[in-house]
């Protein structure tokens, strides 16, 4: 089953919200038309982390599914984000979101309990997690890969395995915190599923898809999508100086501004999440009519909404 081979932008889609804190359909809908005309564009990923798969209930997760396979061509695959803990709550989830319409599960890792994350450690635990849900689900599926600094990282080992031994599993979302971890990952898993860069949304993105990669995934791909997708199209070509002249001049200063560099410390601790920040954007560029995000995550602060304003200026991706 190592189809379908996905190479080139994977778009992830955010939640915009009424007054009520309910979903807004109608901007749904038009966010993911507008995302949809990504260059290269190789796939949706709906309930994502930056989606806020984590608040929605599980009826508004299949109802933003069904939505998503409604709007984007039938030639571009729809993935479902899968959140949970226990093996029959994941499985369950799987099973929804494939009737709901999706065509590949990326799912998070089920260790993300504190008594949990000992398994982490181990090769067994997640290879069998992963062995036992194809053999539930039978479909395609993405590991959501975490960068070890977060203590939840599967050893390349493990990927080596899963990737080589369970059929279902085609992608991978890839998290590093440094250039160094990505070179070992690309050089034990290349060529075994689609390798897709995201380097913790952090300004090493570049560097990793020099290495070598099947395309970017990140929530702030969201920012400025026209460029993201030259970006991404210039790497998988080859174009590496221009790559790196549209990334240092309009990508890096965006994640440089949501995540700053992993090692410092100087920058104030933030209050927005990543995906309220990323509303933001949204809604100063006219996509979304509010950045609000449901409880317990927090919105934006006024100095946060105006940094993101002045930032979208510099960039000149402000609508005239």
């Amino acid at each position: 089953m190592k189809n379908p081979k996905l190479s080139g932008y994977l778009a992830s889609a955010l939640v915009p919200y009424d007054a009520k804190l309910g979903i807004n359909e109608r901007e749904y809908v038009n966010h993911l038309k507008e995302i949809s005309k990504a260059e290269r564009l190789c796939g949706v990923y709906v309930n994502a982390l930056v989606g806020e798969v984590f608040s929605l209930e599980p009826e508004e997760r299949r109802r933003l599914l069904a939505l998503a396979r409604q709007t984007i061509p039938q030639s571009i695959p729809v993935i479902s984000g899968v959140i949970g803990h226990r093996m029959s709550e994941i499985v369950q989830a799987a099973h929804e979101a494939k009737e709901a319409g999706a065509d590949i599960l990326e799912v998070m890792p089920p260790f993300d309990v504190l008594w949990l994350r000992r398994l982490m450690d181990t090769d067994d635990a997640p290879y069998q997690f992963f062995k036992e849900l194809a053999r539930e689900v039978n479909m395609p599926i993405s590991i959501f890969k975490y960068q070890a600094e977060r203590g939840l990282a599967y050893s390349n080992e493990t990927l080596v395995k899963i990737a080589e031994d369970i059929e279902q599993v085609v992608a991978m979302k890839t998290s590093c915190g440094t250039c160094a971890d990505y070179y070992q990952v690309w050089n034990s898993l290349k060529g075994k599923l689609s390798i897709f860069v995201t380097g913790g949304d952090t300004v090493d993105m570049l560097g990793q898809m020099m290495i070598g990669s099947d395309g970017a995934q990140a929530g702030i791909m969201a920012m400025g999508r026209q460029n993201w997708s030259r970006f991404i199209s210039f790497s998988l070509d080859g174009k590496y100086t221009e790559a790196r002249n549209i990334y240092m001049e309009k990508l890096a200063p965006i994640a440089d501004h949501i995540f700053g560099a992993p090692l410092r410390t100087s920058r104030p601790r933030r209050t927005g999440s990543t995906t309220a920040l990323i509303k933001e954007a949204l809604v100063a560029m006219g996509m979304f009519s509010s950045a609000r995000v449901r409880a317990p995550d927090l919105d934006a602060t006024k100095e946060e909404r105006e940094g993101i304003r002045g930032l979208l200026k510099r960039l000149q991706l402000l609508p005239e």
